[in-house]
């Protein structure tokens, strides 16, 4: 597990906090943006995904948030806590902020800075106890982010029961800020593509992957891909890890979406991997293709 070496990637939180929180936004005259389109605005000036090492909580300086754009213009970023949470049947060995109800058992750790790569930024921590893990978010193509989790066991002795919390924040770009799981969709069997406010409700029918927290989330999902709808225009993305996925869900009261990710069990030693990816979309859900998404992840 190693990231390319290369200079930590300096950015300024203050500018780009401020782009993602402007609700009035002045027009910007067209001669002074790019292009001959009389719509242009500072709000639709900037086209393209782009992936910036993030920042959401300052006084919890070992968080790992990577900020993204959408693939259409937009000012607005996703904020990807990427990991929030590592759970092992050690107990909960890295949690990304403080939560009194929920005890990790490591924290105030430091702060790893993320590194640059091809097309994209990663880090590496190695935790007190030698358990490391790594993580890497690149752009794939021009509406696809690759994401990728490496965890390796630093132990003596076997790491097993290992799930993940990946909690795609969404505040702060506000056409999926809605707080509701109305604009989160699961693919079940029955019903296709169904609101997570409809599908938390449902019996368990042992399906591939469950919606919910975890493991405590049930076993209804015929597809590992969550999608979360825009309120502006029809337009979506969808979060995924492929067969690697163990559940999916979302907080109305944050608002975020969590696509959440498991490990097979390590031995002593040894390291695994797993894949993701996060997908921006432009037109209809019944129209989209999953297998486009999945391919061999």
């Amino acid at each position: 597990m190693q990231c390319p070496e290369g200079p930590s990637t300096s950015f300024s939180s203050g500018s780009t906090e401020t782009a993602a929180h402007s609700s009035a936004l002045p027009s910007i005259s067209p001669n002074s943006v790019p292009g001959d389109s009389a719509a242009a605005t500072y709000e639709n000036e900037a086209k393209g995904i782009r992936i910036f090492p993030g920042l959401w909580r300052p006084h919890y300086p070992w968080e790992h948030i990577a900020w993204i754009s959408p693939s259409w213009p937009s000012q607005d970023y996703i904020w990807l806590d990427f990991p929030e949470a590592i759970f092992t049947d050690k107990g909960l060995i890295f949690l990304s902020h403080i939560n009194p109800q929920v005890k990790s058992e490591y924290h105030d750790l430091p702060s790893v800075p993320w590194q640059t790569q091809a097309d994209g930024i990663c880090f590496e921590r190695e935790l007190p106890n030698g358990v490391k893990f790594g993580g890497s978010i690149s752009q794939k193509s021009p509406n696809q982010i690759e994401l990728r989790l490496t965890l390796f066991n630093g132990l003596k002795e076997p790491l097993r029961d290992i799930t993940l919390q990946t909690c795609a924040f969404l505040r702060a770009i506000r056409e999926f800020s809605d707080f509701t799981r109305d604009n989160k969709l699961v693919f079940i069997k029955d019903t296709g593509w169904t609101p997570l406010s409809q599908a938390m409700n449902f019996q368990e029918i042992d399906a591939p992957y469950r919606v919910g927290w975890r493991i405590r989330g049930r076993r209804l999902a015929d597809l590992p891909i969550i999608l979360t709808l825009s309120n502006q225009e029809e337009r979506f993305f969808a979060f995924t890890w492929g067969k690697s996925t163990l559940s999916m869900v979302g907080n109305p009261n944050h608002p975020c979406v969590h696509a959440d990710p498991c490990f097979p069990d390590l031995e002593p030693g040894q390291e695994a991997q797993i894949r993701g990816v996060i997908c921006f979309v432009e037109g209809n859900v019944e129209e989209f293709n999953p297998n486009d998404l999945l391919g061999d992840i």
